[in-house]
């Protein structure tokens, strides 16, 4: 069994993934939203919510993986930390810090990622890396981790380059805020929130969007992003988080010169940056051979995903289902009977929360 939850993460991603025997699963969470994911108004966000649903003596974690230091994916993830009033822990921590940047991310993103490094000198910090970069080689094979229970996780980005281009940015960042670089600094505690339940138009011209001139994602917090392929049994999903979509693009190709073939057979995909079409193209499409298509936003501030990006999937793929964890404006298009029937697919919406399984 593995199963993927994509939590109320406003336009951010908060992953639950749960894997192994459904009775007594084991979790790994992969980002932690922005900081309302955890809490707002001092009442308890959808992951703390979450944590606070489990028995107290079942509130560990196989692994907890902050993908990169953009705020809507590390904010959530810090406050998690900080709060240790709910007793949730992890077994391993992966977060690339100053401390594993060799030789224009969202505001602030370097200085919440001094944050974390604070709370992470407290625990096993990259521990399955021995304590290194979680990144790729330039030659040989893809790292290849496998956790307790038999969740198998391949890195397929980042690699040096990447993390060296986001050194000047992180730096920059971070002594404009009068902070050292990897000194760490102590995260602003919240409240320790309390545990109240929180309270298609016409149809695309999907050939023209599919094939649309659109430039790639340039960001360097973005261009950092651990990208895993986790497997459990026979189910796989591929995760991209904000990567851009030449260096997932690389990563598959490498895997795919180790394991044959000439796609990548995964049952999920969740797309890269929330569905950007800065983040997708059609090269890195017809790479990846999947029928379930993963969405995480509500579209606040970047308005994701871009119609584009859907467009993509229907023009490549055979009856795709496509997985929005939030109905929005931006993408409640794709849910009209007239286009499903002309393109030959199928969507599910969730109220914020949607849940994936695989196997």
């Amino acid at each position: 069994m593995l199963r993927i939850e994509m939590l109320p993460a406003q336009q951010g991603d908060a992953l639950w993934i749960e894997y192994g025997d459904p009775a007594k699963p084991r979790r790994v969470l992969i980002d932690g939203g922005t900081k309302p994911t955890w809490a707002s108004r001092n009442k308890a966000g959808p992951l703390a919510q979450r944590i606070a649903a489990l028995p107290p003596d079942d509130r560990e974690f196989e692994l907890l993986v902050v993908s990169h230091v953009d705020g809507d994916h590390i904010l959530g993830a810090v406050q998690l930390l900080a709060d240790e009033t709910l007793g949730a822990t992890f077994k391993d921590v992966w977060f690339n810090g100053w401390r594993h940047l060799p030789g224009t991310p969202e505001p602030m993103g370097p200085v919440d990622g001094e944050e974390l490094t604070f709370l992470l000198d407290r625990r096993t910090w990259n521990g399955a890396f021995r304590g290194k970069a979680v990144q790729i080689p330039a030659r040989g094979k893809l790292p290849a981790k496998k956790l307790a229970g038999g969740l198998k996780l391949t890195v397929l980005a980042p690699d040096e380059r990447r993390l060296d281009e986001m050194k000047p940015v992180w730096q920059e960042e971070v002594t404009h805020a009068g902070l050292v670089p990897g000194k760490g600094r102590k995260p602003t505690p919240l409240a320790p929130p309390g545990l109240e339940p929180l309270g298609a138009g016409a149809i695309p011209d999907v050939e023209r969007l599919a094939t649309a001139n659109v430039s790639e994602d340039g960001a360097e917090a973005n261009g950092t992003s651990i990208v895993l392929l986790a497997e459990h049994g026979d189910a796989g999903a591929l995760l991209c988080a904000d990567a851009f979509p030449t260096v997932v693009l690389q990563g598959v190709k490498r895997l795919l010169s180790e394991r044959g073939g000439s796609r990548l057979k995964v049952d999920a995909f969740k797309l890269p940056h929330h569905g950007s079409r800065r983040n997708v193209n059609l090269e890195l499409l017809a790479a990846v051979d999947s029928r379930e298509f993963l969405y995480s936003s509500n579209g606040n501030r970047t308005k994701h995903p871009d119609m584009e990006s859907v467009a993509q999937v229907l023009h490549t793929y055979d009856e795709p289902r496509l997985w929005f964890n939030y109905k929005t404006a931006f993408n409640e298009v794709w849910d009209g009977d007239a286009v499903k029937q002309r393109f030959g697919y199928s969507a599910e919406y969730g109220d914020g929360t949607i849940a994936v399984e695989l196997g």
